[in-house]
């Protein structure tokens, strides 16, 4: 008895940990490169140069909306494989893992696809890749 509270209880203070994490606004670069992502007239982007800031709203436990600091547009994709993701009223949650300190891993729930950086820099629904492109760093811009 004693050993499944202490395990629930360290379940609650994790999803917490995450939670405090993202508090704030981020930039989002595909890992391992300069290419970040943007609202560039309603299309879901990555592209160098002067970074958008995104912040992520906690709808359920580890589910989140990412939402741009510019346009307040949410990112939505739908829930097809391939489905190009798109600026929008509409919130879509996904589930946020932390792979490695700053880097991330975004899932949409229901498909069980990842948020992936396509090869024209677009972002889309995917099942993993042997590339990094479903992988996202994240670095605070403000608190």
């Amino acid at each position: 008895m004693k050993t499944s509270t202490v395990i629930g209880f360290l379940a609650m203070l994790s999803s917490q940990a995450l939670a405090l994490e993202l508090e704030g606004t981020y930039t989002v670069a595909s890992a391992g490169t300069e290419l970040y992502l943007e609202d560039a007239s309603g299309q879901i982007i990555f592209e160098e140069g002067d970074p958008q800031a995104w912040f992520f709203i906690e709808a359920e436990t580890d589910r989140y909306a990412i939402v741009n600091g510019v346009t307040n547009q949410y990112i939505h994709c739908g829930s097809t494989e391939g489905a190009i993701c798109e600026a929008s009223d509409v919130a879509q949650l996904f589930q946020i893992d932390n792979i490695s300190d700053n880097v991330y891993t975004f899932l949409e729930p229901e498909s069980q696809l990842l948020l992936h950086r396509t090869t024209d820099n677009q972002l889309d629904l995917s099942l993993p890749t042997p590339t990094n492109d479903e992988s996202f760093e994240l670095t605070q811009v403000s608190s």
